[in-house]
């Protein structure tokens, strides 16, 4: 009887030594952050394919759900004017902390008829399976980051 005493007691020590160990900051989602678009190959001339890559400078953590939309926004020539477009790629879906947190990747093929600079845009959108600092559970979040591509 003794031994099994000692052994419930132990056994709940355990559980609250660990209980009362877990820090709050397990308990909060972590949304990544872009630093920067990169684009290669760099220049870039028209008819050129490329690939274009969202470097992030800091990994999110505890993120379900996540979609990558990119839209390429550039003006062309048709019949001797200059027509302004958006080209919308389809969504990129991933599991973040399940699949992937590799940086996204998109590539694209510049128009031949491409008649000014291309403005790259990328909108990012997580599903936390957590708190985040702010106080939002099991919420969204976004990121939008875009540069312009300068043609030779």
């Amino acid at each position: 009887m003794r031994k099994k005493y000692i052994f419930s007691s132990l056994l709940m020590t355990m559980c609250c030594g660990l209980w009362m160990g877990c820090s709050n900051d397990e308990l909060y989602s972590i949304v990544p952050h872009f630093s920067k678009i990169e684009c290669q190959p760099n220049p870039v001339t028209p008819g050129d394919s490329i690939t274009l890559t969202a470097r992030q400078d800091q990994l999110g953590k505890l993120i379900n759900a996540t979609s990558y939309d990119w839209s390429f926004k550039y003006s062309y020539f048709y019949d001797g004017a200059a027509k302004d477009t958006t080209v919308y790629m389809p969504t990129v879906k991933t599991n973040y902390d399940g699949i992937s947190n590799a940086d996204p990747v998109m590539g694209f093929r510049v128009p031949a008829n491409i008649a000014s600079n291309l403005t790259v845009t990328i909108n990012a959108f997580y599903s936390l399976s957590a708190q985040t600092s702010s106080g939002q559970l099991y919420g969204q979040a976004n990121r939008t980051n875009q540069i312009t591509v300068n043609l030779q």
